[in-house]
């Protein structure tokens, strides 16, 4: 027992050093998404698909290039070389691609709703990280919160067993129940130490997100109850600004627009040109224009143009299951929001402010010997668990109000 105790302080030690060989970021809620958008690596990146997304719209704008051509005699039965005068052979030509059926304006409509798309993409996983960095701030938050009431216990525990321990060596109580002491010290030691865990990991989100080696420090939060709109009123919210559902949206317009481009190419382009040949034709320097343009006898794209209607279909049905995927997800956490709202409010009438003044009662008349070492040990051990259970309630509270806004995709 004295081994595993000797090894405690050791980690609480070892934990606090280096936090404090560590910058501390002190942040608020709004802080912290300030630092997020300004350098998260992922937003950054996702940026740049918007500007190449940009740079085809710009590419699908451009006309074709006109196609410039010679011919040059290079020897013939004169015997002469690369004979190119007034006597000689030559021919220059220039010839225009002109797109029919107004394929470049099909075009350029589809590359605009591929930006349109692209920049819902940005939003979406705007939406997803902010979730994210919000939902590992409150983690944090409140385990710091917890942290502290827990070395506050320990701080007191610690205390009572090391009076103890004087008295256990002297013979005035049985060891047995400082052994007793020490195994609750081990046992709040093991629940303070689960939460560590979880705020090192969502603290480690943080930086990640925030980019940044600092170690994050959220500010302390509240969270006032606010009236929430009728499941209808939340429904429509999230469909008008769910970035998800816009892309989908966006999918079945590019489906749309593909399709009717593809009808589009089924009408070929058409080739103009002009040309002038010095001495190769029926009289010498002869200038002509010509055009070209294929029979659509055999290949009218008749396979890409029934695939495009395919896809249609195929959008149209994703689209509808993105719609009742958002309905629910919204009816979901309304459900999820009322009970967490439900459970916090009948904690705040059972645990009241005076039960922290109770423990510390309780701690005194112990110290006093006016309760017996199972009262206390019974009433410490369910302390513990109220705190704990309190911190977790206020915890859930919090996330479901973020869980309800990230699932409508706006502020409340």
């Amino acid at each position: 027992m004295k081994k595993y105790l000797s090894v405690i302080p050791a980690i609480v030690l070892c934990l606090s050093l280096s936090a404090q060989n560590t910058d501390t970021l002190h942040v608020s809620l709004e802080q912290a998404e300030q630092l997020f958008l300004q350098k998260n690596l992922l937003l950054l990146s996702q940026r740049y698909q918007v500007d190449a997304a940009k740079a085809n719209e710009i590419q699908q704008k451009l006309y074709n290039n006109p196609v410039i051509s010679a011919e040059l005699a290079a020897y013939g039965d004169n015997h002469k070389w690369f004979d190119i005068g007034n006597k000689g052979q030559k021919t220059f030509g220039i010839d225009q691609v002109i797109s029919l059926a107004a394929k470049r304006n099909k075009r350029v409509l589809l590359a605009r709703e591929q930006t349109a798309q692209a920049n819902f993409a940005f939003y979406e996983l705007l939406r997803s990280l902010k979730y994210e960095l919000r939902q590992n701030f409150y983690i944090v938050a409140y385990a710091e919160e917890l942290i502290a009431q827990y070395n506050e216990q320990m701080r007191q525990l610690q205390q009572i067993i090391n009076a103890y321990d004087v008295q256990a060596a002297k013979g005035n109580v049985p060891l047995k129940d400082a052994v007793r002491l020490k195994g609750e010290y081990i046992q709040l030691s093991a629940d303070r130490n689960t939460v560590v865990m979880d705020a090192i990991t969502a603290r480690q989100t943080l930086q990640l997100l925030m980019d940044t080696t600092a170690f994050v420090s959220p500010n302390k939060i509240s969270l006032e109850s606010k009236p929430l709109p009728d499941l209808a009123m939340l429904t429509s919210i999230a469909r008008q600004n769910r970035s998800d559902l816009q892309i989908q949206q966006s999918q079945l317009k590019q489906e749309q627009l593909n399709y009717n481009y593809q009808r589009a190419l089924a009408t070929p382009d058409l080739t103009v040109g002009a040309g002038y040949d010095q001495n190769g034709s029926y009289v010498s320097n002869l200038y002509s224009v010509r055009a070209a343009i294929d029979l659509p006898l055999f290949n009218r794209n008749q396979g890409n143009i029934k695939a495009a209607k395919a896809q249609i279909k195929s959008a149209e049905l994703a689209l509808d299951y993105k719609q009742n995927e958002v309905d629910r997800e919204v009816a979901g956490s309304v459900a999820r929001l009322a009970e967490a709202e439900k459970e916090y409010k009948a904690s705040e009438q059972s645990f009241n402010k005076d039960f922290p003044e109770m423990n510390r009662s309780m701690i005194e008349n112990f110290n006093k010997g006016n309760i017996s070492l199972l009262e206390f040990v019974d009433f410490f051990e369910n302390y513990n668990v109220a705190i704990r259970q309190l911190n977790q309630l206020h915890k859930q509270r919090r996330l479901a109000w973020e869980d309800l806004e990230y699932t409508l995709g706006a502020r409340l």
